[in-house]
């Protein structure tokens, strides 16, 4: 009889076991679906009832747990790997689970007292606006917003001490909280179009932003870096703009053009049944006004601010009045309000992405000491989803910044291929275990690299010179390559605060991780589907229908771990993978993805400039959903 993967663990909490992703046979899938899906009425009990119902589900990566200042031995070579937080948030709860180095998970807190919006494990602060840590003696803490409180639901943030299990600090709010982040030197709070900045050692307010643009997705977009705070603002002020930013979403492709000519089309047969049925009834159709959120207060979509925190204080609002303290302040999207963006580890790299989740773009912040308008953005990357609508819920960087994650709430994460500078991305800058240089050697002492980018950016693709008199576009990328390059030969870069900018490069998905199709219930706990198909029941919007609602993923880059409980990974495996993707799901399921950059197959004499192609294979999976109830009171029964 084979062991329960789930046991009580000394401690007190559970410890669940991991294994291999490929155990569950297609006969077991086959059954697991028939339960799942047949009325009760006919087979007996349903299984999603034995599990609680996942709201959301976040990795807490600001954890002493996993912080390399705290712990200098994580990144070091022949160490294992560092342990992962995982947060869980169910209708009636919230969990924290802690991932180990074997690939067992723990569980660390388990709490049970109603749905809870958002939960943070606070880390050690810095003392950079205090003298001292006001609660030191009561770390480590945890910030929660649930529905306890007196007041509006979600409406407060409390503080609760792990060490001694009591609270020591509450906060009440006059709206409700949408989202909690922190770092070492602050913590976050933000609303729907308000954010509002706390200092890490005594929680006293640092500065507030009320010109936030009312985003249409769940949450008010903000990312917090290790010391810029990026949000969604309302209107684009000139005088403080940053020299750069959003350049063109590229040409649409066939099926973009096909579902704009459809929509079309759908609006015009509207148009002219309305049109005939006034004529027979008298009855004037009533005219639709176009749906411009924020027309009417002269908003502006798609703009972004970027905030030094430490020279921040009091009201912050980009406007002609103010003297400036911004870092960046520019167009990220054309026209679409932005919904979701994330800092990468060092804080230079910016990923948005917008309502319409067809293109995230990735952008490099210049940041000048004087004032924003003397910065500069660089937008490298223009990452193509796809052509239908899709919310974003979920953005990740790798540790090296050479890979990014984007999930959103159809239940698939993309994986895209970047790099730290921009450019091309191909077997050089990838396959290898460390990040490389743009140029090779050769390029670099030839000076062909920027040449051929150049040229290759004009229309042209031949990195050779060219002769003639060109006008116009071509001329000018002419001039910036032989700017580039007569830099290189004289080992000096030019500013890149001024122009001429790079051009984005447009970036495809190498990976898709999908989520089972019955979420609710998990009917496939082996993991998830690695492919490219269509999601056959969604909505509009994007976001799935109540057959699998809601679908909520979380993604995380980490290093990869044992194959089996309790044995690490062979170290002639380590050298062929490049690190992991982690992926949870609402079913719960816990699966552990290994990233293997490879050159593009059918290739017969692979260079470093061929095509990149990436294979993830699932490895583990480990179920660390919680039991209801009755389950738990049955199992012990």
């Amino acid at each position: 009889m084979a062991e329960s993967p789930r046991r009580i663990y000394r401690g007190g909490g559970l410890l669940v076991r991991p294994h291999a992703a490929s155990d569950k046979t297609v006969v077991e899938s086959v059954v697991g679906f028939i339960q799942d899906v047949v009325p009760q009425a006919y087979s007996g009990t349903q299984k999603s009832e034995d599990k609680e119902k996942v709201l959301w589900v976040k990795f807490e990566k600001a954890a002493d747990i996993n912080d390399p200042r705290v712990r200098p031995e994580i990144g070091q070579p022949d160490v294992v790997a560092p342990p992962l937080l995982l947060v869980i948030g169910y209708a009636n709860g919230v969990q924290i689970w802690c991932l180990l180095s074997t690939g067992d998970a723990q569980e660390v807190l388990s709490l049970r007292q109603g749905p809870v919006k958002a939960l943070r494990l606070l880390p050690s602060p810095e003392l950079v606006f205090s003298t001292e840590d006001a609660f030191a003696e009561s770390r480590p803490l945890i910030v929660i917003s649930d529905c306890t409180s007196a007041g509006a639901p979600y409406s407060s943030i409390s503080f609760l001490s792990l060490k001694t299990g009591h609270q020591v600090k509450s906060i009440r709010f006059q709206s409700s909280v949408v989202d909690i982040m922190c770092n070492k030197r602050v913590l976050v709070v933000s609303f729907k179009e308000k954010i509002v900045c706390f200092d890490a050692c005594t929680f006293h307010e640092r500065f507030w932003i009320t010109n936030c643009y009312p985003s249409p997705g769940p949450v008010n977009p903000v990312a917090l870096g290790s010391r810029w705070l990026a949000y969604s603002d309302k209107q684009l002020v000139s005088m403080h703009q940053s020299c750069g930013g959003v350049t063109g979403d590229g040409a649409q492709s066939y099926a973009a053009t096909v579902i704009s000519a459809a929509k079309t089309m759908a609006k015009g047969l509207t148009m002219f049944g309305e049109t005939v049925a006034s004529s027979f009834t008298g009855v004037k159709a009533q005219q639709q006004q176009p749906n411009k959120t924020g027309s009417s207060n002269n908003m502006i979509p798609g703009v972004v601010t970027i905030v030094d925190m430490l020279s921040a204080e009091g009201e912050v609002s980009v406007s002609e009045d103010c003297d400036g303290g911004f870092v960046a302040h520019f167009p990220a999207h054309a026209s679409e309000p932005v919904v979701a963006m994330q800092f990468d580890q060092s804080g230079a790299l910016l990923l948005t992405a917008c309502r319409l989740g067809h293109n995230f773009h990735v952008f490099r912040i210049m940041a000048h000491p004087l004032c924003s308008s003397q910065g500069a953005v660089h937008h490298l990357y223009t990452l193509h989803r796809g052509d239908t609508t899709a919310t974003v819920q979920d953005i990740c960087f790798s540790q090296d910044s050479r890979w990014a994650a984007v999930s959103t709430m159809r239940g698939t994460t993309h994986v895209f291929p970047i790099t730290p500078y921009g450019g091309f991305v191909n077997v050089r800058t990838h396959v290898s275990p460390r990040v490389v240089n743009r140029a090779s050697r050769f390029h670099k002492s030839a000076g062909l690299d920027e040449i051929q980018h150049a040229v290759q950016s004009g229309g042209r693709s031949s990195p050779g010179p060219v002769t003639g008199s060109p006008s116009g576009r071509e001329s000018s990328h002419l001039y910036e390559a032989y700017v580039h390059h007569t830099n290189l030969i004289n080992n000096s870069m030019n500013n890149p605060r001024l122009p001429p900018y790079p051009h984005p490069t447009t970036v495809f998905a190498l990976a898709q991780v999908k989520q089972p199709m019955n979420l609710v219930s998990g009917l496939n706990p082996s993991g998830t589907t690695i492919t490219a198909t269509t999601q056959s029941s969604q909505r509009k919007d994007g976001s799935p229908t109540s057959f699998s609602d809601p679908i909520c993923v979380s993604a995380l880059f980490a290093p990869t771990r044992g194959w089996f409980p309790g044995s690490a990974l062979p170290r002639e495996e380590q050298s062929r993978h490049f690190g992991s993707l982690y992926v949870i799901g609402s079913n719960g399921m816990l699966i552990e993805h290994t990233l293997e950059p490879r050159p593009q197959p059918g290739l017969s004499k692979p260079t470093e400039e061929s095509q990149l192609d990436l294979a993830m294979t699932p490895r583990h999976a480990t179920g660390i959903r919680k039991l209801a109830v009755k389950a738990v009171l049955s199992s012990h029964g």
